[in-house]
């Protein structure tokens, strides 16, 4: 349940030059590191994927994850699931993401497993917004 006085965050929609995507920003929490990303807000997707390079640049080996074979739309792509400490909208909670090399999508994806859980999420299309409660 959530409270009248909750904060909310409002991200516009980000414009690739020919469409409008729900893609916030959030950070990695690795020890001492703070690393900036961002990600599309995506309801079809159960868990989070991000790229090989994601992974680089948090110091991660991919393969130390739990492998899982992830399936959608695109076809079957094997992946490795790491629980990781984000801060989105201010934010901090453990969200498991699968990082893998097969992922080559140009959006990483905040799937619903954790960040769904964190924020009620409000899609306004009209607007090309997302708001975070």
């Amino acid at each position: 349940m959530y409270k009248k006085n909750t904060p909310v965050t409002t991200f516009r929609y980000y414009f690739n030059g020919s469409d409008y995507f729900p893609v916030i920003p959030m950070v990695f929490l690795v020890g001492e590191k703070r690393i900036r990303s961002q990600a599309l807000v995506d309801s079809g997707a159960t868990i989070s994927i991000f790229g090989e390079e994601t992974a680089n640049s948090l110091g991660i080996g991919i393969e130390t994850g739990r492998k899982t074979i992830l399936g959608g739309v695109g076809g079957r792509i094997a992946g490795y699931i790491h629980n990781m400490k984000v801060r989105i909208a201010g934010k901090e909670f453990l969200c498991p993401v699968v990082f893998s090399r097969e992922y080559t999508v140009s959006f990483n994806l905040l799937g619903r497993e954790a960040f769904f859980r964190a924020f009620r999420i409000t899609f306004e299309e009209g607007k090309s917004q997302v708001i975070l409660e």
